[in-house]
């Protein structure tokens, strides 16, 4: 079960990952292999219909020497998934504040990160919401708390060099819509921290309860030892 509940957490498997990166390299390499491919060519091609050719021939090449390439990284990437997440499951096993660690640097990264640019109009916004994140009860042993510190971390990634390369024109629409997001993020963890309470309470009363029915009749705790006029 907590294998399955790992693996639906992923956004996007290995395989998938290298797969796409392949492709989205895949112009780049055509252009530079062939290239390569002219300038080692025995015999270039000196018109248009051996040029026609020539590309057709080189272009067929590449096709099937990228595919397999891909093919095998895709297949590799698969393959050494499984002992990957083995590996790093007994690493939690062994330390299991592991993931609470990286949840806490997370967000105390990104915190730094989002107080250090200008966000102009917005800049109270962010302020305030950097703030209210900055004083929260995290909880980063819940994987409530480590989705939260994983989308702040994100934001911040995104939103802050989104808004140190935009033109002026952008700037306060990026600001505004950071703000909006680290609000959201921090509305969020108010209502987790908020249940967690509630939860906490409830089991509190509980065990009030279940210690003034167990003491408050005779003043006396429970024993399971045998009454002396019974022996």
């Amino acid at each position: 079960m907590a294998r399955n509940r790992q693996d639906k957490e992923r956004p996007v498997l290995p395989w998938r990952l290298i797969v796409g990166i392949c492709l989205h390299f895949a112009i780049p390499a055509y252009l530079i292999f062939l290239l390569a491919a002219f300038l080692l060519a025995p015999a270039p091609p000196t018109d248009a219909e051996q040029g026609v050719r020539w590309l057709l021939r080189e272009s067929g090449r590449f096709i099937l020497l990228f595919a397999l390439l891909m093919v095998a990284a895709g297949v590799g990437a698969a393959l050494l998934d499984p002992p990957l997440r083995a590996l790093r499951r007994r690493r939690h096993q062994h330390d299991p504040d592991l993931a609470a660690t990286a949840s806490r640097e997370r967000a105390q990264a990104a915190l730094a990160r989002i107080d250090a640019p200008d966000w102009g109009a917005a800049g109270a916004r962010v302020a305030a919401a950097g703030h209210a994140l900055g004083r929260a009860s995290w909880d980063h042993h819940d994987p409530a708390g480590q989705r939260l510190s994983q989308d702040l971390k994100e934001a911040a990634d995104a939103f802050v060099p989104a808004l140190q390369s935009a033109r002026a024109a952008k700037r306060a629409e990026l600001a505004d819509l950071a703000a909006q997001a680290i609000e959201r993020i921090a509305a969020a963890l108010d209502e987790l921290a908020a249940d967690k309470s509630r939860l906490d309470e409830g089991d509190a009363r509980t065990i009030a309860r279940l210690i003034d029915l167990r003491y408050g009749a005779n003043r006396h705790p429970v024993s399971l030892d045998r009454p002396k006029d019974q022996e």
